[in-house]
């Protein structure tokens, strides 16, 4: 069983090395991407050996795709109204790390699935607003982390400055792939 364990590890990692590889050659061919549009209401971006650093104000917002491989960033949503539906955020961090910052008073719902790296939250529990749309975040991390948090404020803080910010757990279903 360990060593089947093993098999499936190393081919898990290897067929998302291979999609790495085969996105990074994709990004070359297709050129830059344009600028990010802050009031598109779904994002569609991916970062490879680079850095984001992007803000949305939509009036509508329904989340998207977005990908952080070998690099890392900041997406500010605090500006942004989610979409009376609802939206559902599918982020995939490879080898990188990401900050999502959020509205306070956003519902979210957290479903992850790591490989030596993690997902989690930081948010005022009581500050939530349970009557608004819900924000499902899908996240895959795989050596590398995503962060959900909350800071007031316009500027984006670092992670030093969050000594005040609670750590709650966010709604969360996850799976968890551990090395044997």
């Amino acid at each position: 069983m360990r060593r089947l364990l093993g098999l499936l590890t190393v081919l898990t990692v290897g067929g998302f090395i291979a999609t790495m590889v085969v996105a990074y050659r994709e990004k070359l061919r297709r050129g830059d991407q344009p600028p990010f549009d802050e009031m598109a209401d779904e994002l569609d971006r991916s970062v490879i050996f680079d850095n984001l650093d992007a803000a949305s104000r939509s009036k509508a917002f329904r989340g998207g795709d977005l990908d952080i491989w070998f690099g890392g960033g900041r997406l500010d949503l605090r500006g942004a109204t989610l979409d009376p539906a609802g939206a559902e955020l599918r982020v995939r961090s490879i080898f990188g790390g990401l900050e999502i910052d959020v509205p306070e008073t956003w519902p979210i719902d957290l479903n992850q699935t790591s490989f030596a790296g993690g997902v989690g939250g930081m948010r005022d529990p009581s500050l939530v607003d349970e009557s608004l749309p819900r924000l499902i975040i899908e996240a895959t991390s795989i050596f590398g982390g995503v962060a959900i948090l909350n800071r007031p404020g316009d500027e984006l803080a670092g992670f030093d400055e969050l000594e005040d910010t609670v750590a709650i757990p966010i709604q969360s279903e996850s799976s968890a792939v551990t090395p044997g």
